[in-house]
């Protein structure tokens, strides 16, 4: 097999942040299977969601593109099919491609979830050849899918991660023996809220336990985060198992040194750290994401690797990885240079952290869209009225003394507004006011952007 390209298996989860890992130091954790799959794979320590909200990620994820280049800047917003997706990538060069799981990019035209539960017609499943999914449900012990192009609504057994897991462990099964390489994407639901819905085995685990806050979560609301966190860490060690279901059919099946096997997920959840719930925000409990990547032919396990690694960044970065050309239409970084170790990282690179327009929880917080950058170090975001958050995520790991304005950081703070306008202008972001996007594409009428602002956000920390 080593006259051919890699397998590439890549499985993610829902609103699963970085820190919510055993690997990563998180003593409330249970993950024995992400914990060993740490200790063979890469880890990216500054992996991010760019864009930290479910739909935007997903079509990055598929496309290559940021945001407002594939127009899901919200929520429910229906993807191009016709977009030079990643599978159609991989497939042109002779992979079989496969996509099981929650899907979220068929969009809801009607701004309802009119279109949550409909069949994905073959068109909008982006060139999959084997593609068993569904658009959006949160009900994880009574979940449905399609297949291909029956339009049959059909059941998976139980909760809903595992039986996606052993579909995903039978078809690698049956690729093994197979004469060609394939691209299989696993998407969970879980940890994703609803957070008591955990089968009963994992939530017993944490029933009545006190957890290890993270000391950003304000006096007032760790009451709050303690419940919600027993049922996100019950999700977390249920999809642990599930993990080791399909990393097993990978060694089973004899191809692990074929097999580039990547975990990440979409984005993080806030868990009442900064006094905020789950996503969107620019925050570390929500843009970063866990992202490991094993391939025992090219690197050592147990290894770090700093490269701030986002949505649009993972098809070009997994292509280069297989040798193959990264299509014109993708705007992300191939980071495979600095994988393979023929580039060194300077700690000056920056992933792009971008919210168009101001929807669900930016507007029941009362907060405004925004841009920034987050490198190695530092997270620096502006909004429209101009510079808004700056740390030092190094001596400041949680995020509790913003540095706009103060004292002994304005040369960091000019610089960081420098880096950010080259970037805004070689991306031709013309960073407008969110409403002028919502209009432009027509989502006026979206519920998620019909949301009243009650108040400003107010630091919790000054």
């Amino acid at each position: 097999m080593k006259d051919r390209q890699p397998n590439v298996v890549f499985v993610f989860g829902d609103e699963w942040r970085a820190q919510a890992t055993g690997y990563a130091g998180d003593p409330n954790c249970r993950t024995p299977n992400l914990d060993g799959l740490a200790k063979e794979s890469v880890s990216f320590t500054n992996a991010v969601a760019g864009c930290p909200v479910c739909c935007p990620y997903r079509a990055s994820l598929l496309t290559g593109q940021y945001p407002l280049t594939h127009g899901v800047f919200i929520n429910d917003v229906e993807l191009n099919p016709d977009s030079f997706s990643i599978a159609r990538a991989f497939g042109q060069h002779g992979y079989h491609t496969a996509y099981i799981g929650k899907w979220h990019v068929y969009g809801s035209p009607d701004g309802k979830y009119g279109r949550r539960e409909a069949y994905v017609p073959r068109r909008y499943q982006l060139g999959f050849d084997y593609w068993k999914g569904f658009e959006c449900t949160h009900d994880y012990n009574d979940s449905f899918y399609y297949f291909n192009d029956d339009p049959t609504k059909r059941r998976w057994e139980g909760y809903d991660a595992f039986a996606q897991s052993r579909d995903a462990a039978a078809h690698i099964r049956e690729c093994a023996g197979r004469d060609k390489p394939f691209l299989l994407m696993l998407s969970w639901g879980p940890p994703h809220f609803p957070l008591d819905s955990a089968p009963d085995k994992y939530r017993q685990l944490y029933e009545g336990r006190e957890l290890e806050l993270h000391p950003n979560v304000p006096a007032s609301l760790r009451d709050a985060a303690q419940e919600e966190l027993r049922g996100y860490y019950s999700h977390i060690a249920a999809l642990d198992d599930a993990l080791a279901i399909v990393k097993n059919a990978v060694h089973e099946a004899g191809i692990d040194n074929d097999t580039i096997f990547v975990f990440t997920a979409d984005h993080g959840d806030m868990c009442q750290s900064q006094g905020l719930d789950t996503k969107l925000f620019p925050w570390e409990e929500s843009v970063r994401v866990p992202f490991l990547l094993r391939w025992p032919q090219l690197n050592k396990g147990g290894t770090e690797n700093p490269v701030p690694i986002d949505a649009p960044d993972v098809m070009p970065t997994l292509l280069g990885l297989c040798g193959l050309p990264v299509p014109a239409s993708v705007e992300g970084t191939d980071w495979s240079p600095f994988i393979r170790g023929e580039q060194k990282p300077t700690g000056e690179e920056a992933a792009f952290l971008i919210m168009p327009a101001e929807f669900t929880q930016l507007l029941r917080h009362g907060m405004k869209a925004y841009r920034g950058l987050r490198t190695s170090r530092v997270t620096y975001v502006r909004n429209s009225d101009g510079p808004w958050l700056l740390y030092d995520n190094k001596a400041d790991p949680y995020q509790m003394n913003n540095l706009i304005g103060k004292p002994g950081h304005a040369q960091l703070q000019t610089r960081m507004e420098a880096l950010l306008q080259s970037r805004l202008d070689k991306m031709r972001d013309e960073f407008l006011e969110g409403s002028v996007y919502i209009k432009r594409a027509g989502l006026g009428h979206y519920r998620e952007v019909n949301i009243p602002c009650p108040e400003k956000w107010h630091d919790p920390w000054v």
